[in-house]
């Protein structure tokens, strides 16, 4: 007894017994379910500005800070920026697992602060949460060396995670098509400001939060400040880099737009009043229409014509004139010509008579 076949075999099987004229029937279904999937799977991973992600991955990072060991006594509490998210989306959609080679630019991967921090995870999107990537970073403390400050591996997402200075934090997540190996991949970028670095310990141990600053207060075993930790919105910023960018009117752009519309509003207010003042008025050569006017232009007409006229005459007078005179000159020559000859025929008879 033959045994039950998988659907999906079962299915292609059928798939290759097509009717003529129907392979564009397949196409176009195939077609449908690669835009959908595409659709489902964007909508598998949140937006940047989702507030229950940026909840989970602010508050994460707070308390894996919070509770490292040795215990640090000068870590700040983090806060979320706008401006680091939308750094670490523009180079998500790059979908490459490198390091973004903008960080140390001035103004191109914040407004604010140079020398930005990194960490990238990437994995499949089906399998991502926040909590998945932030731990693996953390986990790298394992390598770490707290007394030594040296790594049995690749500590420098763990580092970055709890370096102290740090108080700005900024993530995204794209899908990607493929990463490597992987397929159908999620790409999560997290960004921090000030960057961390490798020059020394992330932090200092101590009690907790016994070397804040004079003005921070210690919450959830970090140092807090409410001036430090307030949100800022950079309306108007984007990575000049990114590709494709998105559509940003700065308050240049509004001024001028708001400037052309009053100007148009001033024009077409300006034409009513000399309408309603002008009625006659046309936008044409001839401008102003009024029986005298044309009057005059008639006259003027006419004036132009009797002097052509005239003119025409006068040259066909002038002509006739050089004509009678071509002629005068004409008869004088044959005249001349008829005495030259009466000359020769009287020179010639008196020749004969004297033979």
């Amino acid at each position: 007894m033959e045994g039950a076949r998988p659907f999906a075999l079962d299915w292609y099987g059928r798939s290759l017994r097509l009717t003529p004229g129907a392979g564009w029937k397949v196409w176009l279904g195939e077609l449908w379910l690669l835009l959908l999937t595409s659709g489902l799977s964007a909508d598998l991973l949140p937006h940047e500005e989702d507030v229950s992600f940026i909840n989970e991955y602010v508050n994460l990072h707070n308390e894996l800070r919070g509770n490292v060991r040795p215990q640090g006594a000068n870590l700040r509490f983090m806060t979320w920026d706008v401006a680091l998210s939308r750094t670490a989306r523009a180079w998500g959609k790059k979908c490459v697992l490198e390091r973004n080679t903008h960080l140390e630019e001035i103004n191109m991967a914040h407004p604010k602060f140079n020398g930005i921090g990194e960490n990238i995870w990437v994995g499949p999107e089906n399998e991502f949460t926040a909590s998945i990537a932030i731990r693996s970073w953390y986990a790298e403390g394992k390598k770490y060396d707290f007394e030594n400050d040296s790594c049995a591996g690749d500590c420098s997402n763990y580092i970055q995670l709890v370096w102290d200075k740090s108080y700005k934090v900024g993530c995204a997540v794209t899908p990607c098509s493929r990463i490597g190996r992987i397929r159908y991949a999620a790409l999560f970028i997290c960004n921090y400001a000030p960057g961390g670095k490798l020059s020394r310990r992330p932090y200092q141990p101590g009690v907790v939060c016994s070397q804040c600053s004079r003005y921070d207060r210690c919450t959830d075993f970090l140092c807090s400040n409410a001036e430090r930790d307030q949100a800022i919105y950079y309306h108007f910023w984007y990575p000049r880099w990114e590709v494709p960018r998105p559509l940003v009117c700065d308050p240049i752009c509004i001024f001028t737009f708001l400037l052309r519309i009053l100007s148009f509003i001033l024009c077409v207010t300006i034409v009513l009043i000399i309408q309603s003042h002008f009625p006659n008025i046309l936008l044409e050569e001839q401008m102003i229409f009024t029986p005298e006017v044309t009057e005059i232009e008639e006259k003027e007409e006419k004036e132009e014509k009797e002097s052509e006229e005239d003119e025409d005459k006068d040259e066909d007078k002038d002509e006739d004139k050089e004509e009678d005179e071509d002629e005068d000159e004409d008869d004088d020559e044959d005249e001349d010509e008829d005495e030259d000859e009466d000359e020769d025929e009287d020179e010639d008879e008196d020749e004969e008579d004297e033979e």
